[in-house]
């Protein structure tokens, strides 16, 4: 996988079945606090509603497919907002 905000937004959209909707998914590449590659990633949920345990899931379904899928080493941040919360900050 190139290292692309756009490239990564595509292949997250890819993702086999997720345990709850995704809406959206928000990507930031750079380098992070040790200078190192790194990708940031938030997914846009409908709402506030999903549990710790679902969260969980969707966290480790992307890392796991970051660290399969990656051409280089990287620090994958993965973060939650809802809709609202994206809206509000347009």
């Amino acid at each position: 996988m190139k290292f692309a905000d756009t490239d990564i937004r595509a292949a997250l959209d890819e993702l086999p079945t997720l345990p709850t909707e995704v809406s959206d998914w928000l990507v930031q590449t750079g380098t992070d606090s040790a200078d190192e590659p790194a990708v940031w990633i938030w997914a846009v949920l409908p709402d506030d509603e999903a549990d710790f345990d679902t969260l969980i899931a969707i966290r480790d379904l992307v890392l796991a497919y970051m660290r399969e899928h990656s051409e280089i080493p990287l620090g994958v941040y993965v973060s939650f907002k809802t809709v609202d919360e994206v809206d509000d900050q347009r």
